[in-house]
């Protein structure tokens, strides 16, 4: 187990047995090193910082089943610089990937998809306020989180030049699974041979 855990029996408190399971997700990240994101990215995600505790423990890969519509730019930023920095590989598996989520689907050692997920890319988006000076400032951020999101694809493997990158965020542009993977956001159709093996890996 990560740390140890308690729970009370006859008013006494006592050390939970390992097979006395707590729920699916302690489970799956304890025995099998899969870790379950879903919903937005902010700074608070779990994942990331799970992503670090595992990593400290062994070196075996992880696994990230991504399920989101994206979030916050400069959260999906220090998500990507996590996955990019320890030393596990991390195998990402796509089912739901919306904006800032097709980065951390992208940005996986192994990248699945599920045969029926999404993938979807557009332009990074906020709300601005203030003067014309601060528009001009927010403006300014806004281009540099555009060019960084597309440097970041063409990292991860797009197979697209920058321009047609560009042109296609202009607007949603949505993905099925083999459409993702021709375009370079991930590597193949999740089978149920390549999900047995994945979870066998590291657990041996």
């Amino acid at each position: 187990m990560l740390y140890p855990r308690t729970t009370i029996i006859n008013g006494e408190e006592v050390l939970v047995d390992d097979t006395q399971m707590t729920g699916y997700k302690e489970h799956m990240t304890q025995k099998h090193r899969t870790l379950f994101f879903s919903g937005l990215i902010t700074g608070e995600t779990d994942s990331r910082h799970l992503m670090l505790t595992l990593d400290d423990l062994s070196h075996a890969p992880i696994k990230l089943v991504i399920t989101s519509p994206g979030g916050d730019v400069d959260s999906t930023f220090l998500f990507y610089d996590t996955i990019k920095s320890i030393e596990s590989p991390i195998i990402t598996i796509g089912e739901y990937c919306a904006s800032a989520a097709a980065i951390l689907l992208a940005a996986g050692s192994r990248r699945y998809l599920r045969p029926h997920a999404k993938v979807m890319l557009h332009l990074p988006s906020g709300q601005g306020g203030g003067d014309a000076r601060d528009w001009e400032i927010q403006h300014k951020q806004m281009q540099q989180y555009k060019n960084k999101m597309v440097d970041l694809l063409c990292e991860c493997g797009a197979k697209k030049p920058r321009h047609e990158i560009l042109a296609d965020i202009d607007r949603d542009y949505w993905m099925d699974a083999q459409e993702a993977i021709d375009y370079g956001l991930a590597d193949g159709i999740l089978t149920r041979e390549i999900w047995k093996k994945i979870m066998e890996e590291g657990t041996k």
